[in-house]
């Protein structure tokens, strides 16, 4: 992202509207077992409110609910290792909160990555989980959604861009 400044940037709705103000709140003391409960607990309600987002549009798309399930991960990713492009808001509360967990020294970013890599599994599986139980309500079933294992690995703008040609290209 050379030369282009953060306001140069159209963050698509689903990031912007993403719920992490629970990870602003992470206790001291235990911090890395507390920001996981955190990141549970948002996930938890991103998954909720991503649900309740597409119910109301009368025109579920099971594939297109997985689709924003799996870029919520993957922004879960960035923010978590460090590689967000997101910096103001709330997403920078985040960021200054992950610095006074994890540091700043030299290691901290590989030692972020290294937790998310160690938890992301269980992410994945509480992102599912409170939508899987759901079944059938009203005009929306969810059926299976599969992780994209290649999608967090995309740098996040590329992810962007290609969302938002996929929304506004159809």
């Amino acid at each position: 992202l050379n030369g282009v400044q953060e306001q140069d940037i159209c963050i698509p709705d689903r990031r912007a509207q993403m719920c992490i103000n629970n990870l602003v709140n992470v206790k001291s003391g235990n911090e890395k077992n507390d920001l996981k409960e955190q990141v549970l607990l948002s996930l938890n309600t991103e998954s909720q409110l991503l649900f309740n987002k597409w119910k109301k549009h009368n025109s579920f798309n099971n594939e297109e609910f997985c689709n924003d399930l799996n870029r919520d991960y993957a922004d879960f990713g960035n923010l978590i290792k460090g590689t967000d492009i997101v910096a103001h808001g709330n997403s920078k509360e985040v960021e200054d909160k992950l610095k006074q967990i994890f540091g700043e020294n030299e290691n901290a970013k590989s030692d972020r990555e290294k937790w998310w890599n160690d938890n992301k599994e269980e992410f994945w599986n509480k992102l599912l989980s409170s939508v899987k139980g759901k079944g059938k309500e009203g005009n929306v079933e969810i059926k299976e959604c599969t992780k994209d294992a290649t999608l967090e690995e995309i740098p996040q703008f590329q992810r962007w861009v290609q969302e938002w040609g996929k929304e506004y290209g159809e």
